[in-house]
């Protein structure tokens, strides 16, 4: 459906999508959260959600999940989480990125809207295992384009600028292994060998995996989101959402650890997991472990375990999602020893609409390493 066309040079054309265009459009930058499944969630929580996007001559050549949240006074802020789906390297982006921009801003305001937040799923700079930048892909110049358009960079805002991501190739699981830290390689065989397990939580369980990310996030000094959301991701994504839990045997439990959680049942729960995959790669994107059951390595099983089920299921890449790539940092010692690399994502960019618009973005300063609450 075409809402009030904002048409740039005579034959491109800002509309709405219907689901089955925007699922059609295979366009690069697609993730979970731009996707039909996302969109299907946030209409049965009543959420603000719209699919819009850009044809060219009719054809649909950039288009994105667009949330509106209540701001102040009665107006909103809109995001676009993942960013715009949209091919940068084609030859005519600029324009495409102009008409779509023109577009969102008409779009927005005229439904309250102050400000249009994006997070492009597109790597900035190509970098190592270290965070030394490296030759390789260079889309810097993406965030001029932006910033010329009238978005403001805001760095690492509501979403994960860092990430850490593994190519896994062709290789077979124990090459795989062997690409590992030698430490990490000895504390998978280690939980092997002592008897632990990871297995699927069933949908009456995700309270157990709760229970540990809560004590995660607390530690860590994340937000854990509430059960409501892993129902609401599990029932519009399906299989292609997974939880899973690494437990032991009570009778493996260390003599000092049986008295005091001897009494859990016939396994005790170590770690538990949040993954998400789609037909490229399996993303890592809630966990926790038991502080005191970390000695039995329930996180190394569960992460391969998860290895080996994206290699069995032919996918591209693991990605361990978002890291602080900074030398002392725990999570992201963790995950440096599958030796993958960090990707350095654009970030996240502010459009203003209006003068309200300009004050809001005005307000907000460019942050790194999630150091935006």
């Amino acid at each position: 459906m075409i809402i009030r066309q904002w048409v740039y040079n005579g034959y491109m054309k800002f509309v709405e999508l219907s689901e089955a265009e925007f699922e059609q459009a295979k366009l690069p930058g697609r993730s979970f959260l731009q996707s039909v499944e996302m969109w299907r969630r946030y209409q049965k929580l009543g959420r603000e959600a719209y699919l819009v996007g850009v044809k060219d001559a009719g054809r649909v050549v950039a288009a994105g999940l667009m949330l509106g949240r209540n701001w102040r006074f009665g107006k909103k802020i809109f995001r676009v989480p993942g960013g715009w789906l949209m091919d940068y390297k084609a030859e005519h982006y600029q324009a495409i990125l102009k008409c779509l921009t023109a577009g969102v801003q008409d779009f927005a305001g005229r439904r309250g809207g102050i400000a249009v937040q994006i997070s492009p799923n597109l790597v900035s700079q190509t970098r190592d295992t270290d965070n030394r930048v490296v030759a390789g892909e260079d889309n810097r110049e993406v965030k001029r384009e932006l910033e010329s358009l009238g978005y403001k960079y805001l760095g690492e805002f509501e979403q994960p600028k860092w990430i850490y991501v593994k190519d896994l190739g062709e290789q077979q699981p124990d090459e795989m292994l062997m690409d590992f830290r030698t430490t990490h390689r000895q504390l998978i065989k280690k939980a092997e060998r002592e008897g632990v397990r990871v297995r699927d939580l069933g949908i009456d369980e995700l309270g157990t995996l709760k229970q540990i990310t809560d004590e995660a996030a607390e530690r860590h000094g994340f937000e854990d989101p509430d059960l409501d959301y892993y129902h609401s991701m599990k029932a519009a994504f399906g299989d292609k959402v997974m939880f899973v839990v690494a437990e032991i045997s009570r009778e493996n439990l260390k003599s000092q650890d049986q008295e005091k959680y001897g009494t859990e049942g016939d396994y005790v729960p170590l770690a538990a997991s949040m993954f998400v995959k789609d037909e490229r790669e399996v993303v890592y994107l809630y966990s926790g472990s038991r502080r005191e059951l970390q000695k039995y390595n329930g996180s190394y099983a569960i992460q391969w375990l998860m290895i080996n089920t994206a290699l069995e299921l032919g996918l591209t890449r693991y990605n361990f999602y978002g890291v602080k790539p900074v030398a002392g940092n725990g999570v992201y010692k963790f995950k440096q020893g599958f030796r993958g690399q960090v990707e350095e994502l654009l970030g996240t960019f502010v459009l203003p609409i209006g003068v309200l618009g300009r004050l809001y973005a005005a307000r907000l300063r460019p942050q790194e390493y999630g150091e935006m609450k």
